[in-house]
């Protein structure tokens, strides 16, 4: 049996595979196994999860394209749940999740990428769900750059982890962005040789380079049951239904290890 059939036949069977249950199943060494899993995940067949010996890996769920012109993201929602990505399974509190973050996501492909298209990639799994949600547009970092007259790209991405940051201010409040990255359990957002990742587990965000060029590429993965509800979310930023609280990351605004400027002080103060 191949090892590719087996690591189709254990993620059926498990859920997931592992450098050790693969290892049994093929009769060979756990090295063995890992360079087997590792080139699955080149082949763009499974993805990892997990950190150290918690490491596991699942299948990557179809991709679906859907043209943005004229679009809309509850019909693309219904679409999806049409070509059978078990929703339906999902926990009430998992699914409210789901659709607010997934039809934020698609939303701002429509209204802010300047794309052609959005690619939509979902798994629901035992432990939760992943979502990836991909255009083709100018990107998230550079669309933010444009619209606030930032001067670079790792700014703009800063001033976006503050939420309420919107390319069409007359149209949007520009909050769904920042409660989505708040209510997953890990939120990956990719545009322009950046990544902005936030961690919400330990609490944690990140701003770094990585190889991503063009468009926007939004991961999230959320857990069963959530860490947290999309109210608490909203309660906890909300005045009166208004996004009026927010909560900045100090160290992504500054140049250096200290802030020593007036120039350092503003890029933190902005829109605030």
């Amino acid at each position: 049996m191949t090892s590719a059939r087996t690591v189709q036949q254990l993620c059926q069977r498990d859920g997931n595979v592992t450098s050790p249950s693969l290892a049994s199943e093929l009769g060979i060494s756990r090295q063995a196994a890992h360079k087997q899993l590792v080139a699955a995940i080149k082949r763009g067949e499974l993805r990892a999860v997990g950190e150290a010996r918690a490491r596991h890996y699942v299948a990557v769920a179809p991709e679906f394209r859907f043209d943005l012109a004229g679009a809309d993201e509850d019909l693309i929602l219904r679409q999806v749940e049409q070509l059978g990505n078990q929703l339906q399974s999902l926990a009430p509190r998992l699914r409210e999740i789901f659709n607010y973050a997934f039809t934020e996501l698609v939303n701002n492909a429509i209204e802010h990428s300047r794309g052609k298209y959005v690619e939509v990639r979902v798994a629901c799994e035992q432990a939760g769900f992943h979502m990836a949600i991909a255009d083709d547009g100018i990107g998230a970092f550079e669309s933010v750059r444009r619209s606030t007259g930032l001067e670079g790209l790792t700014e703009s991405a800063a001033e976006l982890t503050k939420g309420k940051v919107t390319s069409q201010p007359e149209r949007h409040t520009g909050e769904g962005l920042f409660f989505t990255s708040r209510v997953a359990d890990r939120f990956s957002l990719m545009a322009n040789g950046l990544e902005w990742v936030r961690d919400n587990h330990i609490d944690d965000t990140v701003i770094r380079q990585c190889e991503f060029p063009t468009g926007t590429r939004v991961e999230i993965d959320v857990a069963d049951p959530p860490r947290t509800t999309l109210q608490q979310v909203f309660e906890a930023h909300q005045d009166e239904f208004e996004f009026t609280k927010t909560r900045t990351v100090v160290k992504l605004f500054g140049l250096g290890k200290d802030f020593v400027s007036r120039s350092e002080a503003r890029r933190l103060l902005h829109g605030l």
